[in-house]
């Protein structure tokens, strides 16, 4: 059934005819093509389906249509019995309100009533308490009583309740006349007391004003009068037309000179500053440094130095002001000569002596940066202006005219320790400049680095003349700093010392090319000891007579006295040719015990002139380095290597139990020199030559790379015993194998 009447539903609602009944708001599609009648018919037979379709629902649905009408009408009923109970509740309201209203009214208006009495009451017992204390006021000399009680009537007074009361009115014009006279009076006594530091008489002015509740105020009008005063007394000084009449007293025709380069104006300029910073301004700080006291003592609770630390701020801000709206030839006379400005300010400070009074470099940045640059050009000019040809040296009257800019630069600064570092700090920017120029100037290539001629060429006796230019500037700067010593701090002193250190380091360069080509030229001399065919046939002499050296020595202290003399003598510089000497001697060390230690066959006899060649080695040695002794570690090493290579292998290895300066791996070479030549080497095994084999010692100083070389020969060398089914070793192979694996060990 519920199926069908969907259907019908669905029919009337999806008809296009009848849709446009049932939508009227949309537009049908329909076609308006049938006839007024045929219309109507099809209305008809729509209303017709639609009654039956409603007289078949009344007839299915009989039973609950009825039980709905019957609901319908008990509902009817309980409605309108809650009706009558609303309007019972509203009539009860209605009394109730009736009941409220009237003690309601009654109690608002002795409510008011009271309020207006409680007001009344109020204001008598201010009136009263006004009359009372206006007649305290008039019985009362201490003024700092009467300030309290002005106090009190002030807040009082302040009630808009006793407006336009004339009793109030009276008595407020009593204590205006009263206020205005304890005001005035303080006033005085203040700036009295401030001006004669006198701290009683302060301390009662400030107190009569803290008990006023003025305080702030007053405290702030004294700051600002002492501010005014500050910015007046710069403004005056600054003032390019105050005084101008001597500026421009000898002034006329063309080509005069402008105020700012007057000598007149400048002078006028520091005499006005001077004065400025020592009596006025001066004055005004200290007023407030004793106005900061006097608060400090009378609010031992309350911040300290406040201010103070305000004022002083103020104070760099006025200055600050007044500097960038000073003339270009004011700023310029400030610039020119900042720390004179300086000096002046900080005399101010110091003077004054205050903690809340200190100097604030921000506040001069852009005159102190000004003058650095003028400085450092000052000092740049002439240092750049002594290398303008090239292949120039520099001249000690040019050096000398530097160091007295550097001087003068650096006494006028000494007056502030920071803008004394900043100075210094140019200084060896100048210093480090001087290097780099000469640096520049350094010859170099094959002709600066030969020694081999007799006496040096004009490349290498430009470098030494650089190179003493540079020892001439460091012994001046040196000299300089002595003398300035107890003014000068020690920061700065170690600003300029480490700038020093950039002299040793070229002076050290320059030097570098003839330390490489002397120890290339000794290497290749020490080489010839394995030329020399002589080693394994000498004899041990019969008579303790003194042994000759051998030809390779003979050349090599010959050729070590040239060099020294005529290549290394002349640089002033001793400190860092000592240093180069001392490299040159440790060298020399190493390659002669590298080559003995290598060298074989050899005699017992070719041991002993190997041991004089030593002795007469460092006889030749003292020459390049006097305190030879002092090298440490390679002198005792050439001493002891000197020992060894006379005594017989056992003796070797017993001197290394008590410990050696003498390397395992260089005891081992040498012991190879005592073996028979089935013992090879390390090189021979290797196929390497004499040169190859120190070239790879020199490259591999560790220890256990040189062992590891070592035991490779020497398991050789028992291989080969091994193969030939022998058991005889080299007397010496035992001796070594014990020696490798004590060193292997360590």
């Amino acid at each position: 059934m519920e199926k069908m009447n969907e259907e019908i539903t669905d029919f009337v609602e999806n008809d296009d005819f009848y849709k446009k009944y049932i939508y009227p708001e949309e537009k049908s599609d329909f076609p308006e093509t049938l006839t007024i009648a045929e219309q109507v018919k099809k209305l008809g037979e729509g209303i017709e389906l639609l009654n039956r379709e409603l007289q078949k629902q009344v007839c299915e649905n009989y039973d609950d249509l009825i039980r709905q009408a019957n609901h319908a009408n008990k509902l009817e009923a309980v409605l309108n019995t809650m009706s009558e109970h609303v309007q019972n509740l509203f009539g009860n309201a209605d009394r109730i309100k009736a009941q409220i209203e009237g003690p309601y009214h009654n109690l608002e208006t002795h409510t008011l009533i009271l309020e207006k009495l409680h007001l009344a009451s109020h204001i008598l017992r201010q009136v009263s308490r006004i009359q009372q204390l206006s007649k305290r006021l008039s019985t009362i000399n201490d003024p700092i009583q009467k300030a309290t009680i002005l106090q009190d009537l002030e807040q009082l007074a302040s009630d808009p309740e006793l407006t336009n009361i004339d009793a109030v009115t009276n008595e407020l014009r009593n204590i205006r006349t009263q206020q205005q006279k304890i005001v005035r009076l303080a006033n005085i006594s203040l700036t009295q007391g401030i001006a004669n530091e006198n701290m009683t008489q302060s301390a009662t002015a400030l107190q009569i004003f803290i008990n006023l509740g003025t305080v702030k105020g007053v405290i702030q009008n004294t700051l600002d009068i002492c501010l005014h005063e500050c910015r007046e007394s710069l403004k005056t000084s600054f003032d390019i037309n105050v005084g101008s009449s001597i500026v421009h007293k000898s002034s006329g025709g063309p080509g005069k000179a402008s105020v700012g380069s007057s000598q007149g104006f400048r002078n006028k300029v520091w005499v006005d500053l001077e004065k400025a910073f020592g009596e006025e301004i001066f004055h005004q700080c200290n007023q407030v440094k004793f106005l900061q006291s006097v608060l400090d003592n009378i609010d031992k609770d309350s911040k300290k130095g406040v201010i103070a630390e305000n004022f002083w701020k103020s104070f760099a801000e006025i200055l600050l002001q007044e500097i960038n709206s000073s003339s270009p030839a004011v700023t310029q006379t400030l610039e020119v000569d900042y720390p004179n400005f300086l000096k002046l300010l900080c005399d101010m400070i110091n003077k004054l002596n205050y903690k809340y009074f200190t100097f604030n470099r921000n506040n001069l940045e852009k005159i102190e940066n000004s003058y650095l640059s003028n400085s450092f050009s000052r000092m740049m000019e002439p240092t750049q202006a002594v290398f303008t040809q090239e292949s120039s040296i520099p001249s000690h009257d040019q050096i000398d005219s530097i160091l007295r800019t550097i001087s003068n630069e650096i006494s006028v600064a000494l007056i502030d320790e920071v803008l004394t570092e900043k100075i210094v700090k140019n200084v060896s920017k100048c210093i480090r400049m001087f290097c780099v120029k000469t640096e520049q100037q350094v010859a170099v290539g094959p002709e600066a680095a030969q020694v081999l001629a007799g006496t040096p060429n004009s490349a290498q006796q430009l470098n030494i003349n650089l190179a003493n230019t540079l020892f001439y500037l460091q012994n001046q700067v040196q000299r300089m700093l002595a003398n300035m010593k107890d003014t000068l701090p020690k920061s700065c002193v170690q600003i300029i010392d480490d700038s020093l250190k950039s002299i040793h380091g070229l002076t050290s360069s320059i030097l570098q090319p003839l330390i490489i080509s002397i120890n290339v030229t000794i290497e290749k001399i020490i080489v010839t000891i394995h030329q020399e065919p002589d080693w394994n046939r000498i004899q041990i002499p019969t008579h303790k007579i003194a042994i000759s050296c051998s030809p390779y020595m003979r050349e090599l202290t010959e050729f070590v006295g040239r060099v020294f003399n005529t290549y290394l003598v002349p640089f002033e510089n001793k400190e860092v040719l000592t240093n180069k000497c001392s490299e040159i001697t440790i060298r020399c060390i190493e390659l002669l015990v590298q080559h003995t230690s290598i060298l074989r066959p050899i005699s017992q006899g070719g041991r002993l002139r190997l041991q004089a060649d030593f002795n007469y080695l460092e006889n030749t040695l003292r020459t390049l380095c006097p305190f030879i002794t002092d090298l440490g570690r390679p002198y005792r090493l050439f001493k002891s290597m000197a020992t060894l290579i006379a005594l017989s292998p056992k003796e070797i290895v017993a001197s290394q139990v008590s410990g050696s300066s003498v390397p395992h791996s260089t005891v081992l070479l040498l012991l190879f020199s005592y073996a028979e030549p089935e013992l090879a080497s390390p090189h021979q095994n290797m196929g390497w030559s004499i040169t190859e084999f120190t070239s790879w010692l020199d490259k591999h100083t560790l220890e256990s790379d040189r062992l590891d070389l070592i035991a490779g020969a020497l398991q050789r060398y028992e291989n080969v015993i091994c193969q030939k089914n022998s058991t005889n070793f080299d007397p010496v192979y035992p001796i070594m194998s014990e020696f490798l694996a004590v060193a292997l060990k360590k």
